[in-house]
């Protein structure tokens, strides 16, 4: 048992007897009648009401704890599932914080410039520019894709895509084109969102080159930075 939990019970118990010795003091006021004032008699019966309250909130917490160690020893009883369980969960918080490599069906976008002739020379319409990227990978998110890396950098929650000169840069690391958009998830699904009449890929296809396919089996690489939290700390439920 924890030393947050016995105390808590220890606590629980010394309330309830301080408790006990106000009622039988409060009935002790009413038999003396008028030998205590009525001021101190209204005193006690607020006290007696206060440690009441303190004590139905002490015994719903010893209850929570109480559930919580049953299903410890459960899981103590049971090593092997308690540490699949574990492991389960593990994993499933490194596959959404983009901390291990993915692979499944989806699709592959290729973003590059698009070329026309003037005058005899070759020039490029536009350049791809850093809410181009933004505006496929924010579709494919859309569309429930399940994992995303723009030239094997895995998206994830601090991914930073914009421009810096000539370049755009992803995840600290600059580009320039041709990007691939590698999304893992429903091919059919993610294909038909960025195909959409007048949607994204339509409307960036009038000045950059876009090819999308459907691929069996897609590999998506870790987010291999690394991930520092300065000022933002995970939240106590209980701390006021």
């Amino acid at each position: 048992m924890s030393k947050k939990l016995r105390a808590q019970i220890a606590v629980s118990i010394v309330s309830l007897i301080l408790g006990l010795a106000l009622a039988a003091q409060f009935k002790n006021v009413q038999k003396v009648g008028g030998s205590v004032s009525l001021q101190r008699t209204q005193e006690l019966t607020k006290q007696v009401q206060k440690l009441e309250q303190e004590n139905e909130a002490l015994e719903t917490q010893i209850r929570e704890y109480e559930k919580r160690i049953s299903e410890f020893e459960s899981a103590a009883q049971n090593e092997g599932q308690s540490n699949k369980l574990i492991y389960e969960e593990l994993e499933r918080i490194r596959m959404v914080a983009g901390l291990v490599d993915m692979e499944g069906p989806g699709v592959v976008v290729t973003v590059n410039v698009k070329h026309v002739s003037e005058w005899g020379e070759d020039a490029i319409i536009q350049n791809v520019r850093y809410d181009d990227l933004l505006k496929l990978v924010n579709e494919l998110n859309a569309a429930g894709a399940e994992a995303i890396a723009v030239n094997n950098e895995r998206i994830i929650a601090t991914t930073e895509i914009r421009n810096a000169g000539d370049y755009i840069v992803i995840n600290t690391n600059r580009y320039s084109a041709p990007f691939e958009i590698k999304a893992v998830g429903n091919p059919e699904t993610l294909e038909a969102a960025l195909k959409l009449l007048g949607g994204v890929a339509d409307d960036l296809g009038a000045y950059l080159h876009i090819n999308i396919r459907r691929e069996e089996n897609i590999r998506i690489p870790k987010y291999n930075g690394t991930l520092q939290y300065k000022f933002a700390q995970p939240l106590q439920e209980n701390k006021s």
